[in-house]
């Protein structure tokens, strides 16, 4: 309780005065009494009669029938910001550490139940909003599937905006569930350009059984990958070689009397003649395979290093060579790359084929230095902030517009749905499973947040997605959940 001004004058003395300057039949002089029995101003008793009159008329006022509502304040202060801080890293987001928090930092109590129903219900909420978001842009498609439990999810994100479209977890991974989602997604009017999706049998059966005519890419990320990991293996075999001949070496200094060492003779694998060839023959596979790959990433770009456009009979012609010289090698890992190559090559030219299309009459007479510039800027758009209407001349400006409109959709990689999966993970372990609510309350979140860094710094997945006047995370969140937090300064 705070401390009065006049601490001499106290709470009882108050009351009486209170209940004397109340009195109809107070005699005169009454006032001016109490003043000098108590010490206190004659302008402050009158004010503890106002005050008296104020309180007992709001005390004796009629109340709502009923028990009265229990409302409580929240004060937030330094000190609240501050437990919140320290508590919430020591939280891993489970149900059971939901019930902590609210302990720790509101000393609030809830039970484990009240808190699944909540999120349930949140959850139910969140996915009614999900599904009610309208893309007016063609989505850019990548599908991919995680696990947990042994239960799959479908992921299927915008490869332009990183909006997530469907998060949702199934019972089995065959294509006719898959089918059915793809199918949801198109009744939802969102409109792909194409797909792009690894080896996963079932992500192509459901596109197959959907019988969409939406184009599939497959995903060049996964086939690189496999390179890389071949190119790996060929450096540890170098390596070893290396290691076995330098180790023969040795051996015979110090058999020819060359080299002194204590101790017992040097043991060898192999001779010396025989290392070498060894150790000659997998550095320059190592070598060549090198080359290769690195000719084969180089042909399948849309952009020449010369800045032009691709030519995909080039670009043929290129992967045929490389397939042949890749068999030559005679290893069996560069065998079954340079087939799966040959059997996919169809698919990885589909994309620069449609953007020879796209692009064949835009550029067909247009001069070379023209074009490597455009696409250069094209390359270096965001680094350099330009803008079609104010760097580039009104006679060039339609066909930038069309050129650059025609590279943004070139796409071929399903790497943002792998992205999404390892920001994913970890609630997926928390709470050991698929929860009904947490999927579409993650989506929820994802899709209004905004990006910190990157290319997208400064936007959200649904504005960079075309939607206009889309919520903050904030106030959309007040929209489903209820009051605003506080925004006082502490």
């Amino acid at each position: 309780m705070a401390e009065y001004r006049v601490p001499e004058f106290t709470l009882e003395q108050r009351m009486e005065a209170a209940l004397r300057m109340y009195d109809p039949g107070r005699e005169w002089g009454v006032v001016s009494e109490l003043s000098r029995m108590y010490g206190v101003s004659r302008t402050l008793l009158y004010e503890i009669r106002d005050r008296s009159r104020d309180a007992l008329g709001e005390a004796l006022a009629p109340r709502p029938a009923g028990r009265p509502a229990e409302e409580a304040t929240l004060r937030v202060d330094k000190a609240l910001i501050d437990r919140t801080i320290a508590v919430l890293p020591m939280l891993k987001g489970s149900v059971r550490d939901i019930r902590l928090g609210l302990d720790l930092i509101f000393g609030v109590s809830r039970s484990v139940g009240y808190i699944s129903q909540t999120l349930s219900a949140a959850g139910e909420q969140a996915t009614a909003y999900n599904l009610g978001i309208s893309i007016p842009l063609p989505v850019l498609g990548e599908a991919d599937e995680i696990f947990q439990g042994g239960k799959p999810c479908l992921t299927v994100v915008d490869g332009r905006s990183f909006l997530v479209l469907n998060l949702t977890p199934a019972e089995c991974r065959d294509g006719t569930t898959w089918g059915l989602t793809y199918l949801d997604l198109v009744k939802r009017g969102i409109q792909f350009q194409d797909l792009a999706c690894d080896g996963g049998t079932g992500l192509r059966a459901g596109l197959k059984e959907a019988e969409l005519a939406i184009p599939l890419r497959p995903d060049l990320f996964h086939l690189m990958q496999d390179g890389h990991r071949l190119t790996q293996q060929l450096e540890r075999t170098a390596y070893k070689a290396m290691d076995t001949a330098e180790r023969a070496r040795r051996a015979d200094l110090e058999a020819r009397g060359i080299v002194r060492r204590r101790g017992r003779r040097l043991k060898i694998e192999v001779p010396l003649p025989q290392a070498e060839r060894e150790e000659a023959q997998a550095i320059t596979t190592l070598e060549h395979w090198s080359w290769l790959l690195g000719e084969i990433r180089q042909a399948v770009e849309p952009i020449t290093p010369a800045q032009r456009i691709v030519c995909v009979a080039e670009t043929k012609a290129t992967i045929d060579t490389a397939v042949e010289l890749l068999k030559e090698f005679n290893h069996s890992g560069i065998t079954t790359f340079a087939n799966a190559l040959q059997e996919k090559l169809p698919e990885l030219l589909a994309p620069l084929q449609w953007l020879e299309e796209q692009l064949l009459s835009l550029v067909k007479d247009m001069d070379a230095n023209t074009l490597a510039f455009m696409t250069w800027a094209w390359q270096h758009r965001q680094a350099l902030r330009l803008d079609i209407a104010t760097d580039f001349p009104a006679s060039l400006q339609p066909i930038v517009h069309a050129l650059w409109a025609a590279l943004g959709l070139f796409h071929r990689s399903s790497s943002l749905a792998e992205s999404l999966h390892s920001w994913l993970r970890p609630f997926l372990q928390i709470h050991r499973g698929m929860p009904q609510w947490l999927l579409p309350l993650l989506q929820l979140f994802w899709n209004h947040h905004r990006f910190e860094r990157g290319q997208r710094v400064g936007n959200t997945p649904l504005e960079l997605a075309g939607v206009a006047d889309a919520p903050s995370l904030k106030e959309l969140l007040h929209q489903l959940f209820g009051s605003h937090p506080a925004t006082q300064p502490a």
